[in-house]
C-alpha cells in the first residue's frame, strides 16, 4: 500500500482522489501549503517518507509551487540523490503553470478533473521509477 500526501484545499477534489486510491494507498491530507510542509517534515522525522505527494497548485497561504520548491530544497540540503526524490505530481485545473512546476522539480502534472485510471497509472509509474533508482544505487 502506498503512503501518499494529498494536498488540496478543495473538498470535492480530495474526495475524488481518496475514493480513487481506496484500498491502494494510505493518504494523509493537507488543505494548504503550510500543512503540507508540516506533514512532509513529520514524515522525515519519523523516517516514514511518502511514496508520492499529490500537490494542488492553487491554495491559500502557501501555494503548491512554493511547497514544491521548499521540498526540493530540503531534499537537496539533505543529500538526496537525483531520481530518489519523493515523486511530486502537481494537480491543477489550469494548464498554464506547468512549465514553472517542472522547472521547480515536479515529476508529473495532472489537469483536473482527474481521471481515476490515469491517476493510478501515473502514481504506479513514479513509485516504480523511484524503486528502480534506489535498487540501482544500492545494488
Amino acid at each position: 500500500m502506498w503512503k501518499i500526501l494529498l494536498v488540496d484545499d478543495n473538498f470535492s477534489g480530495r474526495k475524488l482522489v481518496m475514493k480513487t486510491l481506496e484500498g491502494k494507498a494510505k493518504c494523509d491530507i493537507a488543505t494548504n501549503g503550510n500543512e503540507a510542509l508540516q506533514a512532509y517534515e513529520l514524515s522525515l522525522k519519523e523516517n516514514k517518507p511518502y511514496d508520492v505527494i499529490l500537490l494542488d497548485i492553487e491554495m491559500p497561504e502557501v501555494d503548491g509551487l512554493e511547497v514544491l520548491k521548499r521540498i526540493r530544497q530540503k531534499e537537496e540540503e539533505s543529500g538526496v540523490k537525483r531520481g530518489q526524490e519523493i515523486p511530486i505530481i502537481m494537480l491543477t485545473v489550469h494548464r498554464e503553470p506547468f512549465s514553472d512546476a517542472f522547472k521547480k522539480g515536479c515529476d508529473d502534472y495532472i489537469v483536473q478533473p482527474i481521471r481515476p485510471d490515469f491517476l493510478i497509472e501515473r502514481i504506479e509509474k513514479h513509485v516504480k521509477n523511484r524503486q528502480d533508482s534506489e535498487s540501482r544505487e544500492n545494488g
